[in-house]
């Protein structure tokens, strides 16, 4: 009996190491972008004291930043400061050391041919990655893939025992597109600080991202025209070298988007400018004018140079005024969509000499397929939409059949909202990009929007991993699986915590969509619930008002007790923390309002009855009331979004968003103050003021 059970602990003993061993037991590769080919064998190599990252001494001021990023992720993972040297380790130190290398080494090319890891056709930015018991080797053709091997390695690397450990794998892996894109919308609001920044550009390219766009109406100090850029917070020349700069540091081009044709109003809006203006004090720059291509060689004459990268996008989307002014008669005479595409045209020509890839937004372009051929060849169309469809092809394959390149640009639906409408961003992201390479474009631009001045970026995260992912994976990438890996590769959370937030901010989105409501969450926040038209969006709102606050306040109390699980990006969970108190207090006003105009009506309707009547005005307002939960609520959230706004966003523009908070709380205070009075009234004369003088339109 004693050896059979000696027998079966042996068995158990045996099992565990086995376990121990397998990858899949600490890690389950939870990789963001997945690579092409990955095979996992037997033997982790484990990081300690005495480790070391070698760098070629040829490669060493290129190859520096990505040993830095690698040395940063240990020291996170365990408190080990691990060095960077050039020197190649003997026989005793081989072990002990990880080796960043090029392929040009033919030694390194050669052993990992062995391993089953052949180096053709991964070209400028794939990788090879290699790691057993006693090797871990990343290695590429150049700087950029060495790069992004390198980050793959930080999401593999796990501890395990208070040891930093590597499974063994064999990794082989390049991009699906060439470039992969996030757009930031500094226009319309929110100018991001320079720190903010290169904080995006870091975060971005640990996900292979590898063109930062920055969409610019009027933010940039133009010397030749001074008037446009607001001069507290515009960009200047010196800032963007240093972000250009940096950017390349991490593999990154810097994409200025200028516009060149609508959304100009915050120029057009001068008088100086009121003979180029479509219509007056519009938005579009007309086309009849040649002092408008002045304007635009003057002010592209200031801001190229400062972009060395080889793409330049001159906007053109949503020119609604166009054949509305001062084109009416050519629009006439030769057809819209001919005035549209001979101005892209002119604007080519004029930006010829600096010699970029020019893209514009294919919105509009699209409407005229016969007349593409307008265009010249080099140009690169960039057809958005971000609504969530089945297919895309109708506004890529017009492109690609007249012989132009497509960047395609999803979404991630973060405008106007609460917080982002991830259901729709991950379907628009998934189908659009998948639509786009299976029609040859070249990249693709995932977008983020300011629309109505408020949006915080740190909300958009999961949409723009998630589209970083979808860039380099080939095919569909994955929803599902992308979720299931988002709290590793973002946060360094080995369980689901943080995607359990995420789904709990969901539900405010799907319980509006369930009662089919496709109304933008900002619009809800603002709305006066004292008007006619405040109350019925409360009242079609109520329907989801428990959801959305259920869903709020779980997120809230794992947010508060979790907090300290993410090793890293720490601080987009108190953007998650505003968004959550944001949509519990939408709820909360949906309800209070309903229950407010009830409390009101009832005691309206029964006046005679004096201990009534001041029971329902006690539920209205006093120290612990209705009306006062709702501006407590307001002018808290005012203070946490002040202090969202700060971490990313210059000053400027941010009492505009914040006078809304104080509006909306006054709104709540004068209500308060009226109902008091209305009550002192019933108290004299024993008559309360009707409902709908007191702004309650709600009648049960």
């Amino acid at each position: 009996m004693k050896r059979v059970v000696l027998f079966l602990l042996l068995v158990l003993l045996l099992i565990s190491l086995t376990f121990a061993e397998t990858p899949e037991a600490h890690n389950p590769l939870k990789l963001i972008p997945q690579p092409k080919e990955v095979q996992l064998h037997e033997g982790n190599f484990r990081v300690t004291a005495t480790t070391r990252i070698l760098v070629e001494f040829g490669h060493q001021a290129e190859d520096r930043i990505a040993a830095e990023t690698l040395a940063e992720e240990i020291q996170d993972r365990s408190g080990l400061k691990v060095s960077i040297t050039g020197e190649k380790p003997d026989a005793k130190q081989e072990s002990r050391t990880i080796v960043l290398a090029r392929l040009q080494d033919q030694k390194v090319k050669d052993f990992l041919a062995a391993k089953g890891l052949k180096a053709d056709s991964i070209g400028d930015q794939g990788y090879l990655l290699f790691s057993d018991k006693t090797h871990l080797i990343v290695a590429a053709n150049t700087g950029q893939g060495l790069f992004y091997g390198v980050q793959t390695l930080r999401q593999l690397l796990h501890e395990d025992g208070g040891a930093v450990v590597c499974p063994p794998v064999s990794i082989r892996d390049w991009p699906s597109m060439e470039w992969r894109g996030v757009q930031d919308d500094i226009s319309r609001g929110p100018i991001p600080t320079q720190d903010f920044m290169k904080r995006q550009i870091r975060t971005l390219a640990g996900y292979k991202v590898n063109l930062f766009a920055l969409y610019m109406e009027h933010v940039f100090d133009f010397a030749s025209q001074p008037l446009v850029a607001p001069k507290e917070a515009a960009l200047m020349p010196e800032e963007i070298k240093a972000l250009v700069l940096y950017a390349k540091n991490f593999y990154v081009t810097i994409l200025p988007e200028q516009q060149t044709f609508g959304h100009l109003h915050h120029m057009l809006k001068y008088e100086i400018y009121a003979d180029v203006a479509e219509r007056t004090h519009g938005h579009v720059l007309t086309p009849t004018k040649e002092r408008s291509y002045d304007l635009i060689k003057a002010m592209y004459a200031d801001l190229v140079p400062l972009f060395p990268g080889p793409l330049l996008h001159i906007g053109g989307d949503e020119t609604f005024e166009l054949g509305r002014g001062q084109t009416a008669a050519r629009a006439s005479e030769i057809g819209l969509g001919r005035v549209y595409l001979e101005h892209i045209q002119k604007v080519s020509s004029i930006l010829e000499p600096y010699h970029k890839q020019l893209m514009f937004w294919g919105d509009i372009a699209v409407k005229y397929p016969q007349l593409l051929s307008i265009l010249p060849k080099d140009m690169i169309a960039v057809p958005w939409d971000y609504d969530a469809k089945p297919s895309y092809e109708s506004i890529i394959k017009p492109y690609r059949d007249a012989g132009l390149r497509v960047v395609v640009a999803p979404g991630a639906n973060n405008w106007n909202q609460v917080w982002p409408d991830l259901d729709v961003a991950f379907v628009n992201i998934h189908n659009f990009v998948r639509d786009g390479q299976n029609l040859g474009a070249m990249g693709m631009l995932n977008t983020t929007w300011n629309d109505d001045g408020e949006s915080i970026y740190g909300m958009a995260w999961p949409a723009l991993v998630f589209g970083a992912a979808a860039g380099w994976q080939a095919g569909e990438s994955d929803i599902d699986q992308f979720k299931s890996k988002y709290d590793w590769a973002f946060y360094r959370n080995d369980d689901s915590t943080f995607h359990e937030v995420l789904e709990n901010l969901d539900r405010g989105h799907q319980a509006l969509a369930k009662n089919h409501l496709a109304i933008e969450t900002d619009e809800l926040f603002w709305a006066d619930p004292f008007t006619p038209e405040g109350a019925t969006l409360m009242q079609k709102i109520l329907p989801a008002a428990v959801d959305m606050r259920l869903g709020a306040e779980h997120a809230l109390e794992s947010l508060y007790r979790n907090g300290d699980k993410a090793h890293a990006n720490q601080a987009t969970l108190a953007d998650m923390t505003l968004a959550a108190w944001r949509w519990d207090t939408l709820g909360m006003k949906a309800e209070f309002t309903q229950e407010i105009n009830q409390f009101y009506w009832d005691a309206f309707q029964n006046q005679t009855d004096a201990e009534r009547v001041g029971n329902d005005l006690e539920e209205i307002t006093s120290t612990n009331a209705r009306l006062e939960d709702l501006r407590d609520a307001t002018t808290h959230l005012g203070q946490m979004y002040r202090d969202a706004w700060l971490r990313e966003y210059s000053p400027f523009w941010l009492d505009n968003v914040l006078v809304r908070y104080d509006t909306l709380a006054r709104e709540f205070q004068q209500k308060i103050v009226a109902v008091r009075q209305a009550r002192r009234q019933y108290d004299a004369t024993k008559i309360l003021v009707p409902p709908r003088d007191l702004g309650f339109y709600l009648q049960p």
